[in-house]
């Protein structure tokens, strides 16, 4: 129930729902100048999700800085968060097609032939909403691994979790009961990040983390920035507004 709700909410506070929500009201209010603030409102609030230069910026200021990868020291395991990593809505089943957070697995098999981990854990279930039967998407991507060269007996999976309060929850009993007292990295999206260390360590395991799948580029002052407008950055706006409210909301439910 908490994760079908946390989905409603999450379309109703997100960009194209706010901007639906006003252009709505713009359209039912009987009164012509509330209408066109309501419309005002839409048109700049859309702008702003769509400008590369304040969307990059917003990016910056909530992903988790990337970590250098000669700096970081060894670790005994290494556990990645599932959710994007593969497409399971593609045809053949039988095989595994890469989604838009690939880049996860990729810096989790990078750290893992560098020697920086000795053990891969890879955490998330599959994601069941209205009858839909999905693969179960640490299979899939453990798959993935053995393909690149990760041996077999080098991965353990979390086939349980559902959300990152869950990729917790399932983690830790895994790792105290086969990794007690070890040395933890965590892979996930640098956007997602916060919200993973701090649910992680909710639970009582420290984490080092090592981000993933940045949406952001450094900081470059353009001038046709600040005019400009495109598409793919009112989609990096959605991962921020998500994550914030997903946040907010872990936050309140006392999971952070």
């Amino acid at each position: 129930m908490f994760y079908i709700l946390s989905k409603i909410l999450g379309f109703v506070l997100m960009p194209i729902g706010i901007s639906m929500i006003l252009l709505i009201f713009s359209f039912i209010t009987k009164n012509r100048t509330k209408s066109r603030r309501y419309l005002f409102v839409a048109i700049i609030f859309l702008y702003v999700c769509n400008n590369p230069f304040i969307v990059n910026e917003l990016m910056l200021w909530w992903e988790v800085p990337p970590t250098s990868v000669t700096k970081l020291p060894q670790h005994d395991v290494g556990i990645v968060l599932t959710g994007g990593i593969t497409n399971d809505d593609k045809l053949p089943h039988e095989n595994t097609f890469l989604g838009k957070s690939a880049d996860r697995a990729g810096q989790t098999i990078h750290l893992y032939k560098l020697g920086k981990i000795k053990k891969i854990l890879i955490s998330g279930g599959s994601a069941n909403i209205l009858g839909k039967i999905t693969k179960i998407e640490s299979a899939e991507v453990a798959k993935f691994m053995m393909v690149c060269g990760v041996k077999h007996q080098d991965i353990l999976l979390d086939t349980l979790s559902k959300n990152t309060r869950e990729n917790a929850i399932y983690s830790s009993r895994i790792l105290k009961k086969y990794f007690p007292n070890q040395r933890y990295v965590l892979l996930t999206s640098g956007f997602h990040m916060k919200r993973s260390v701090e649910c992680f360590e909710k639970v009582g395991v420290k984490v080092t983390p090592f981000g993933t799948s940045y949406n952001s580029h450094e900081f470059q002052f353009i001038p046709g920035y600040l005019l400009g407008l495109r598409e793919d950055y009112f989609v990096y706006s959605m991962h921020i507004f998500h994550e914030i409210i997903g946040y907010l909301t872990y936050w309140v439910m006392g999971y952070v």
